[in-house]
């Protein structure tokens, strides 16, 4: 059989135990005369580690165990080869694929014998005790790390670049990660805000073109306000509950506010649970509204009603979905009696009004129909008086302005008519804000 024959020593072995190259070749060339085998090669690694298996002769060994050269693999002992049992097993692995043999002249490790298949076996048991044992350790001290604030590795997300394993705000980038953040904020899709992004020319790290996955990846992401998140999956291959997640809070510059950051993710999750002929409706309390006596969905419906002069009235109503079947007999409710009842109940929380409606007149912003809008701690008592008007704030919007600030606003609504009032009107049951 042609028989390569590995040697290794390293500058300890060789002092300790007299495991010289010389020493070896001798015994090795004694045992291929004994078993009338023929020599193949000679592969010596003198003065390396055997603790990986980057090595310039074992790699060259490969190279010919894949070429078909050999039919089997001699080593003085077993450690000559490898002191790690999971990188023998993928040695062991890679020879048997090649129909090659290995044998240790002063050991019972040959795979030609019963015993021999016995011990490749115990060494596969070995070395997926080992993997998995290396695979806590590994996610034992990258979890400390990340608790020490320290990057577990990576490359650097966008809006940012890594220098000397800290994350370093790149100022080009960062500015594109605001900007998205903004537009999505202000009810763009992900989808709009790709175009957008690439119509201006910006381009992920790798160069690539922006997707409305990669913008949700990146809107999801929490290391924009500047905290380290670890252990987070959240595909269909691999999923990790929240609770097995690890996030550190202050772990380098942030690009927004953490406020900014909450602010999309509550928005987010609004938008995941509407179907999507909800978000494109031109009602605006679409997904939102129930009936207050059965809880069921209401849908929107138009009406017209001809004028006097000539034109048409249009009205738009909400009747419950289950009227039609005849299980409930919850009358129909107009919208613009349910828009005057939220506008009044806005108007009761001053407080929260002035952050909601500042943030209401960003968005209007957008159209000009406002001035730009400052942070709620600057405004005087008549620009708070103006911000806090809900009623200029309505006139000034457009039907796709309304719907995005009910959308932002409020999360669950239900109203009937009042049974209590002497002219036709409603009520709200209830009425939950973000």
């Amino acid at each position: 059989m042609r028989t390569a024959v590995y040697m290794r020593v390293s500058t300890d072995d060789q002092a300790k135990e007299g495991f010289s190259i010389p020493a070896q070749r001798d015994r090795l060339l004694s045992y291929i005369h004994s078993q009338d085998w023929t020599l193949a090669d000679i592969y010596s690694d003198e003065g390396v580690s055997a603790k990986d298996t980057n090595r310039p002769e074992l790699t060259r060994l490969l190279e010919d165990v894949r070429a078909g050269q050999i039919d089997v693999v001699l080593v003085y002992r077993l450690d000559r080869l490898t002191r790690s049992v999971l990188d023998l097993y993928q040695l062991l692995q890679e020879f048997d694929r090649h129909g090659v043999r290995f044998k240790s002249s002063t050991e019972v490790y040959d795979t030609t014998t019963a015993i021999g298949r016995l011990f490749i076996t115990l060494v596969a048991a070995l070395a997926q005790w080992e993997r998995e044992n290396l695979g806590e350790r590994v996610k034992m001290g990258m979890g400390q790390m990340v608790r020490e604030r320290k990057r577990p590795g990576g490359p650097p997300p966008y809006g940012y670049d890594l220098v000397d394993g800290q994350l370093i705000v790149n100022p080009e980038e960062a500015a594109g990660v605001r900007t998205m953040f903004a537009q999505y904020a202000q009810g763009e899709s992900p989808r709009r805000i790709a175009e957008a992004a690439n119509q201006q020319g910006l381009r992920g790290k790798n160069g690539a073109l922006w997707s409305a996955s990669a913008v949700l990846r990146l809107l999801k992401n929490p290391v924009y306000y500047g905290a380290l998140r670890w252990n987070y999956a959240n595909t269909e291959q691999r999923h990790n509950p929240p609770e097995h997640w690890l996030i550190e809070e202050e772990a380098h510059s942030a690009i927004i506010e953490e406020a900014s950051y909450l602010l999309v993710q509550n928005r987010m999750t609004a938008r995941s649970t509407k179907h999507p002929r909800t978000l494109g409706s031109s009602f605006l309390f679409s997904g939102i509204l129930h009936c207050s006596r059965c809880g069921s969905a209401m849908r929107g419906k138009t009406t017209r009603t001809k004028r006097s002069a000539g034109g048409h009235y249009t009205h738009y109503y909400y009747w419950c979905k289950k009227k039609v079947a005849g299980s409930c007999n919850a009358p129909a409710i107009r919208q613009d009696w349910i828009e005057q009842l939220i506008i009044k109940e806005l108007s009761r929380y001053f407080v929260e009004s002035i952050t909601a409606a500042s943030e209401a007149a960003g968005v209007l912003q957008k159209q000009r129909r406002l001035k730009t809008p400052q942070p709620p701690s600057s405004f005087n008592d008549k620009e708070r008086e103006q911000l806090t008007n809900w009623n200029d704030v309505w006139l000034c919007a457009t039907e796709d302005e309304r719907k995005l600030l009910v959308s932002c606003l409020i999360k669950h609504l239900e109203a009937e008519m009042d049974p209590t009032a002497k002219s036709r009107s409603i009520r709200l049951t209830r009425l939950d804000f973000h």
